[in-house]
Formats: C-alpha cells, sequence, structure tokens
C-alpha cells in the first residue's frame, strides 16, 4: 500500500451532528432534572433541561428558550461546563450553567411534539446531590458545586450554527 498516495488522497469525515444544550440549575444547592420518555424506545431517563439547537440559534439563545419551554424557570446562561458526544445518535450536548434563576419550576413541553402525541417530558424536580439519579454528568455537577468560577467557560460564547 502507498501511504503517500492514500494521504493525499483521503478525504477528511464530515460528520453530521445535531448540537443540543443542557441547562444545568441549581437553586439552595438542589439541582433540577427534568425526567423523559424516549419517544423511541419508550425507556425512561432523568436528565437537565434542554434540547436542540435551532438554526440560526445562538447555544445562549437556544438554552434560555430550552429552559422557560421545559421548566417554565428564567436565567442566565453564566458559563459552559461540558461536552458530551453521542456518537450513536450523532448528537453533541453542551451543558451549560445557569445564574439568576426566576420563577417556579413547573413541568412544560416540547413544542415540536404534537399535542395528541405521548408526552415525552413527564416530570421536574430539584434534587440534593445525595438524592440524584444514576446520571452521566453526577460528577461534573459535584466538582461544579464544590468551585463553580473554575468549572465554566464563561458566557457569552458565541458558537452559532447557520
Amino acid at each position: 500500500m502507498n501511504t503517500k498516495q492514500n494521504a493525499s488522497t483521503r478525504q477528511p469525515v464530515q460528520p453530521v451532528f445535531r448540537l443540543a444544550v443542557r441547562c444545568l440549575c441549581v437553586r439552595d444547592g438542589r439541582v433540577l432534572l427534568v425526567r423523559h420518555v424516549s419517544a423511541n424506545s419508550g425507556r425512561e431517563f432523568w436528565t437537565f433541561p434542554g434540547g436542540l439547537v435551532e438554526k440560526g440559534e445562538s447555544l445562549h439563545t437556544a438554552a434560555c428558550r430550552e429552559l422557560t419551554e421545559e421548566t417554565g424557570l428564567t436565567g442566565t446562561p453564566a458559563g459552559i461546563l461540558a461536552l458530551y458526544e453521542f456518537s450513536q445518535n450523532n448528537l453533541i450536548e453542551v451543558l451549560i450553567a445557569f445564574s439568576d434563576l426566576h420563577g417556579e419550576a413547573v413541568l412544560g413541553h416540547d413544542p415540536e411534539i404534537p399535542e395528541d402525541a405521548p408526552r415525552v417530558l413527564q416530570e421536574v424536580k430539584w434534587f440534593s446531590i445525595d438524592e440524584l439519579p444514576e446520571i452521566q454528568q453526577k460528577s461534573v455537577i459535584k466538582d461544579y458545586l464544590s468551585q463553580p468560577e473554575k468549572m465554566q467557560i464563561q458566557m457569552p460564547f458565541n458558537l452559532n450554527f447557520n
């Protein structure tokens, strides 16, 4: 095999990933999670409020929109805490810490899902760190709660996919 020839003819892979935001909201030492039911598998799971970034939307705008849609809360995106790649789903999630939360958390809705379809969002709940269900981001949450100023890329961080 001629590696020189292969190196010059190789093309970079152009993966198509969807981009999502997740919102880490902490109030009185408690973390807000939303219980979802997968539309595909029916599997239930807890996760941070959030969803897909829409075309032309900034991370900041998407995070604020998703937080309000799913929980009724408003707040200020303070910083990016982590990126998660779910290659099996062609998805990249950006975990964003929120500050200055306003309102009471209530179960919202996903406006992209028709009213007559089964509800994907099932419950919204505040958890103490000891009560947190098993979620992938548990260590990030603990680190953030112990040293929030050291954990974030400051917002606004403009990453916009038009």
